[in-house]
């Protein structure tokens, strides 16, 4: 299992980006300016140099990321997917990190599994006293098929903005959340994306359900907002350092194998390669995917994509108007947005 271990923090703070290369083939500029004290920038590169070592991290109040300055050395490898929605089931990419829960001081504290037998939504009503102390302002919203967790992640100390994670938490056990994420800086809303979000709502892609078992349903909602911030890190390492940390798969293709028009669209060349190699991607697998005709391994995965490329990648734009309002209007319809529970009811109930 994947383990983030929470610990105290003192100070509230906030932070910035600035224009990024998202992909090798298509450049995707933030509206927002990145400021970051020269403190945030070195701990952020820190933490980006951990990570491709496979350090573990701690996640403290409020969102803050850190290495756990105890590390150990990493056994488990674990994986994070690239869902391919309504395409053939889901893909995956996997990022490592030492799995062995780690003790922390003062209010640090283990995440803790929740009751799964009786109703999901009743069991995060009762968490939320604890999230709210974790993540300050965090709240539950209504939903007929179950409810929506608002919560705000300043995601490192010494940064001008915060990430906004508006996640749809399923009644149902069988289904998992399904969350999208944003920055806020001085009013101004973008949607955090697309690298390592899933296909094509463009949801947070933070752990593998499955593979991982880093959360499931009915679990602890810190734990669960604490895997979003690590993912929120590293979105933003990307922003200032124009490069993901850590290890990542690639979408699959109709063989099980890394998609070559995924990896070269989406890896940089001193990224990690997904193959285990533990070599950045220019020096290990990009030479053979540039020798394939491009055209081809487009088309082959907007085939197995209802003819959606991978730029087609965007939140629902209730989602998206909702978050740019300042959250002030309730939550869209679940079943609307979420299209694995809406194919769980049209399959428990045998009809549309």
């Amino acid at each position: 299992m994947f383990t983030i271990v929470r610990s105290a923090h003192l100070d509230t703070l906030r932070f910035r980006m600035h224009p990024v290369l998202v992909t090798q083939t298509r450049t995707s500029a933030s509206k927002m300016k990145v400021l970051l004290t020269d403190d945030a920038r070195a701990e952020l590169l820190r933490i980006g140099v951990g990570l491709d070592a496979r350090r573990p991290v701690r996640v403290k109040d409020g969102g803050i990321v850190i290495l756990d300055p105890q590390p150990t050395s990493p056994t488990v490898q674990e994986k994070s997917d690239e869902q391919q929605q309504g395409a053939g089931g889901p893909a995956a990419r996997s990022w490592q990190r030492s799995t062995r829960r780690q003790r922390s001081s003062g209010r640090s504290r283990a995440p803790r599994a929740g009751s799964r037998i009786v109703g999901l939504a009743g069991n995060y009503a009762g968490q939320l006293e604890n999230v709210q102390r974790a993540y300050p302002g965090a709240t539950l919203l209504p939903d007929d098929h179950g409810v929506w967790l608002l919560a705000r992640s300043q995601v490192i100390d010494g940064l001008s903005r915060e990430a906004i994670f508006l996640i749809a938490l399923p009644e149902t056990p069988a289904v998992e959340p399904r969350g999208w994420a944003f920055w806020q800086q001085d009013g101004q809303v973008e949607w955090i994306g697309p690298r390592h979000t899933n296909f094509p709502d463009g949801s947070v892609c933070a752990y593998h359900p499955m593979l991982d078992k880093a959360w499931s349903p009915g679990s602890d909602l810190c734990t669960l907002l604490d895997l979003y911030s690590v993912w929120a890190l590293r979105q933003l390492h990307l922003v200032v350092f124009d490069r993901w940390p850590g290890r990542q798969y690639a979408m699959l293709d109709e063989l099980g194998q890394a998609d070559p028009y995924y990896r070269l669209t989406q890896f940089k060349e001193a990224e990690l390669c997904n193959c285990g190699s533990n070599r950045r991607y220019g020096e290990c697998c990009r030479p053979h995917d540039l020798k394939l005709p491009f055209p081809s391994i487009l088309h082959a995965f907007k085939s197995r994509n209802l003819g959606l490329g991978i730029f087609d990648r965007a939140p629902p734009a209730e989602i998206a108007v909702l978050i740019a309002e300042g959250g002030q209007n309730p939550p869209p319809p679940m079943l609307g947005v979420h299209s694995t529970l809406r194919a769980h009811i049209v399959d428990v109930r045998g009809n549309p």
